[in-house]
């Protein structure tokens, strides 16, 4: 009697109802990120979260944790879009606003840091959420170093504008 394979009896992966791969699998690959972040092992956890968020482009959350590693590994400009697609599709989502803050940060978006932490905070006004806990230290860190320019008096430092009015990139 010839054998078969218990694959051969079931439907093609791309058949499935949940797609290529089903919730269980979805689970352990997401289980699987979150060993590789804390192990430092972030190209691979890149990689997987790249693949999560190709199957399930919905999921704020797969968004928001590829921002939160790209962030970590200090890819700003990159995190930057994946970041605001993850608050899009979850308005609430606290780290999302952190991480996309210290994007903001690195790359001199002063303005924009700012509301982002202000929202990080005004979504946890009991305190009690550790992201929301690291926004208003970060909060509390850059009023630090703007005051400490501003007694130092390196905010009254004169500055050339072009004819648009902007620092020119080169000067």
């Amino acid at each position: 009697m010839p054998m078969t394979s218990p694959s051969a009896h079931m439907p093609d992966r791309a058949q499935r109802p949940h797609g290529p791969i089903g919730p269980e699998e979805e689970r352990t690959i997401a289980q699987l990120v979150a060993v590789l972040y804390r192990e430092g092992r972030l190209v691979s956890a890149v990689r997987l979260l790249r693949g999560l968020t190709s199957l399930r482009p919905e999921n704020g959350a797969y968004w928001s944790a590829l921002g939160g590693v790209l962030t970590r590994m200090e890819r700003y400009e990159e995190a930057l879009p994946i970041l605001s697609l993850a608050i899009h599709l979850r308005p609430r989502d606290i780290a999302a606003y952190v991480n996309r803050a210290e994007c903001h940060l690195a790359l001199g978006h002063v303005r924009a840091a700012a509301a982002d932490l202000d929202r990080a905070m005004a979504l946890d006004p009991d305190g009690h959420h550790p992201d929301a806990h690291r926004a208003r230290c970060m909060a509390f860190s850059a009023y630090r170093f703007f005051e400490a320019a501003h007694q130092a008096g390196l905010d009254t430092i004169p500055v050339e504008l072009d004819a648009t009015g902007t620092v020119p990139k080169n000067g």
